[in-house]
């Protein structure tokens, strides 16, 4: 190590604080990861040397994964057999998305088929981007146009509820209450514990995908009760983990920013276009109110829309539901779908 690399490694860590604390201060959803991730990618567009070692970026990962598996809720999961049309519909959305965005993506903008799949993935921004970074696929791309995907519905369709329906600011709620430092640390260190057999294995993103499906395994079997790591924990970890991501921007022009943005753009409209659809029909079929299903349907921000369809009066159960199905479908899916590519 060089006293050059240490320097630009602090100084990315740096960025990437201050963008998290003026998004979390500012009550930007998922503003935590979003905020050192667009910080740091600004700052390498800018030509400012960003780094991040891979230990310190594997180690965020696998916290992140383990908070991502604490919210799963067996609760839930018992329900998703009372909702089988708005399921099937929700499995309808995404195949359609996987089928027409990374074909528009790759024939219309020349990505290629690897990079387009996962630019079209709908939700698990974390897991698709370090699976892009260690697929070898353009995670620049791939980061660019899951930002934009993120910041259109966890921004732009709460805003636009509240106006309509005059609800107040919207606050996270979290997976649940804190969990106990006991619990939080063992399944962190669990977490850990599972990187060299993943990586034996050879799991997609081993750093993420190993500790969250080991933590939602623990809490469907009912070892702990949903809830939330503590907040000492999860916050450096998004902070390094937006951080690692962002920086995958260095030497990035404008130009391809620029052109990764118009791209983005037209796959997000051609999301909630199939999206919106979807929910009107299922609506139509069923007894649940439309914008009831389009939260549920929306790609990405469980917490979010969950936390949405609760001041809206509507069924958070059912939102979050679907929300953790698609969730998981897509981490499930997407190893399958690369290696196709």
């Amino acid at each position: 190590m060089t006293a050059t690399w240490l320097r630009e490694c602090a100084l990315t860590l740096a960025i990437a604080a201050a963008g998290g604390v003026l998004a979390g201060t500012a009550g930007i959803p998922a503003g935590w990861l979003a905020g050192p991730m667009i910080a740091v990618a600004a700052a390498a567009v800018l030509r400012v040397p960003v780094a991040m070692p891979a230990s310190l970026r594997d180690g965020a990962f696998v916290i992140l994964g383990t908070m991502i598996g604490t919210t799963v809720d067996r609760r839930t999961l018992e329900s998703l057999p009372e909702w089988p049309v708005s399921v099937a519909g929700l499995v309808i959305g995404i195949a359609i998305m996987l089928a027409v965005i990374p074909a528009w993506l790759h024939r219309l903008h020349g990505i290629d088929r690897k990079t387009a799949r996962m630019c079209a993935m709908p939700g698990a921004m974390g897991f698709v981007i370090l699976h892009a970074i260690e697929t070898g696929a353009d995670s620049r791309r791939v980061a660019i146009m899951q930002i934009l995907r993120l910041c259109t519905m966890l921004l732009m369709v709460p805003g636009l509820f509240a106006v309509i329906y005059g609800t107040g600011p919207l606050q996270t709620s979290g997976g649940g209450p804190p969990l106990s430092w006991p619990v939080a640390l063992g399944l962190v260190a669990a977490g850990f514990a599972t990187l060299p057999l993943a990586r034996r294995l050879r799991l997609p993103a081993p750093a993420f995908f190993a500790p969250m499906c080991l933590s939602a395994g623990l809490s469907l079997t009912g070892w702990f009760d949903r809830g939330s790591l503590p907040l000492e924990v999860m916050l450096p970890a998004l902070v390094v983990s937006g951080a690692a991501i962002g920086s995958r921007f260095r030497d990035t022009s404008p130009r391809y920013l620029l052109e990764s943005v118009r791209a983005g753009l037209g796959s997000v409209v051609l999301a909630v276009a199939i999206t919106g659809t979807l929910a009107w029909v299922v609506a139509r079929i069923t007894s649940f109110p439309f914008l009831q299903v389009l939260l549920a349907f929306a790609p990405g921000g469980v917490e979010m829309m969950t936390v949405l369809s609760l001041s809206l009066g509507l069924d958070p159960a059912f939102v979050a539901g679907h929300q953790l199905l698609r969730f998981l479908a897509v981490c499930l899916i997407l190893p399958f779908l690369v290696t196709r590519s």
